[in-house]
């Protein structure tokens, strides 16, 4: 036997170190306060529905390559996880890079528990896919197809080319066709680079670490406590359609080391500059697509506003009335008694919940009303401040998401005029929130400024400071 022969531990010591090792891991994350985080983020937090589904594919997936003798795959390695991740360094520099430049930062800090969620969910897609299409199918098509470089080739790229069309699915969640095929164009590049990196490295763990790193980096703005919703232009097709493709070239770019021959050993300069190159395109494919309207994500609309002195106001009304009553100059040209061609105009709308459970503001010295169609209603308000009004409600898109709907009415532009309360309804702006239970009115004791407040009890209180601005309150404990 060549060299020394291993020393073995201490039983005693062995022994001890185990079962410390045991009630720890059981402590925390079977019966103690470990499993109590993970059970709650689960069941309230977002994402939770993510973890759950991706887990159950996942399972799903590793049935199938058990049914078709592929578990060869869990342990078949001949190069270290960290040899595959810095083949797929592009992935880790620009994860990094949308997390900083998308507002992740944001989302690291006021995500909660989410967080959780996330990383594990994330971590599940890489599994359910990576075993999928690399694991699975492209060693189906290597065996198919032989260890040849054109087989090798042939297989990785259909591979990819698989896992890029599996996106369309996502028009049947609600994604607007440009956005999907944006995203089948990059997950092809994405999907035939994680080949050529499992072909090299038969390690499935690297680029099931990578995806997951890349999927993260992306979603961390869907955990955000407060997110705006800004719709997608229709204008932006053709400038989609150019930038899709730089984002493709920076996917093939990192390919170029692999090319000539799929077996060689690329040098390290040539991955990192080729990666630092693709990563300018990358961001040239971001900036692009956003300032055109076509988002990558929610944009963050919050900040923290800080406020000591506050009173709360709560309700349980029924019934809410915008009521202003407005003086009318009646005739400038006259030249008698100015108080005289001076009148009173009255204003009174209202707004209450109709029998399809629909928010209905009716204008009672018209009687026009306009209905605002809710999926799930579960609270509205109307607040008053000095020249404005505030109309909000919080509605439960399929019963998962909250969204809340408001609108800044200014007193100065209220009529009796139809079209001013078209405006109100075709005005609406929302706000994707994490779960809120109640929406109220906080008063500024200092300022004398109340503010329309969605409370949760994990987050906190947000504020609609402005008609463009949402905060979350600091408040000293």
């Amino acid at each position: 036997m060549d060299g020394k022969e291993k020393k073995k531990p201490n039983i005693v010591l062995y022994t001890i170190f185990m079962l410390i090792a045991f009630f720890i891991i059981t402590e925390l994350i079977i019966w103690g306060y470990g499993s109590t985080i993970i059970l709650n983020s689960l069941a309230y937090y977002p994402q939770g529905n993510l973890v759950i589904t991706e887990a159950i594919l996942a399972l799903l997936v590793l049935i199938v390559m058990l049914i078709f003798k592929n578990s060869y795959v869990f342990t078949q390695k001949s190069e270290k996880i960290t040899k595959g991740l810095f083949y797929g360094i592009y992935y880790i520099i620009g994860g990094v890079l949308i997390i900083l430049l998308a507002g992740g930062l944001n989302g690291i800090m006021h995500g909660g528990l989410s967080i959780i969620n996330l990383i594990i969910g994330c971590f599940f897609i890489g599994v359910a896919e990576e075993f999928l299409c690399r694991g699975w199918l492209l060693n189906e098509f290597l065996e198919r197809f032989g260890d040849t470089k054109k087989g090798v080739w042939y297989s990785i790229i259909v591979s990819g080319l698989i896992f890029g069309v599996l996106h369309f699915s996502n028009v049947l969640y609600g994604q607007d066709l440009i956005s999907t095929i944006t995203q089948v164009i990059g997950a092809a590049g994405t999907g035939i680079m994680f080949g050529i990196i499992y072909y090299k490295t038969k390690n499935i763990w690297s680029v099931i670490l990578l995806h997951a790193f890349w999927d993260f980096s992306i979603y961390l703005s869907l955990i955000a406590p407060v997110t705006s919703t800004v719709e997608t232009t229709s204008i932006i097709s053709a400038i989609s359609v150019i930038f899709t493709i730089l984002m493709a070239a920076a996917e093939l770019l990192n390919m170029i080391p692999y090319v000539k021959d799929i077996d060689s050993t690329p040098k390290k300069k040539t991955v990192i500059l080729l990666a630092c190159i693709s990563i300018v395109l990358y961001l040239v494919f971001l900036v692009g697509t956003t300032s055109t309207g076509s988002k990558m994500g929610d944009e963050y609309t919050f900040d923290s506003y800080k406020l000591d002195n506050y009173s709360l106001i709560t309700d349980n009304y029924e019934d809410y009335y915008i009521k202003h009553t407005r003086q009318i100059l009646n005739n400038q040209n006259s030249d008698s008694n100015a108080e005289a061609n001076i009148s009173e105009e009255n204003y009174n709308f209202k707004l209450e919940v109709n029998d399809d459970s629909n928010l209905v503001l009716t204008n009672l010295n018209t009687k026009y009303s306009i209905e605002f169609e809710c999926e799930y209603l579960y609270d509205y308000i109307i607040m008053e401040e000095k020249d404005y009004f505030v109309l909000a409600y919080i509605d439960y898109i399929d019963n998962t998401n909250p969204f809340l709907f408001y609108k800044y009415i200014k007193k100065e532009d209220i009529t009796n005029e139809n079209t001013f309360m078209n405006n109100i309804k075709d005005g609406m702006k929302k706000y994707l929130l994490s779960d809120v239970s109640e929406l109220l009115v906080i008063n500024d004791r200092e300022k004398d400024i109340s503010y329309v407040t969605a409370f949760n009890p994990d987050y906190g209180y947000y504020m609609l400071i402005s008609e463009d601005k949402m905060s979350i309150l600091n408040r000293d404990e």
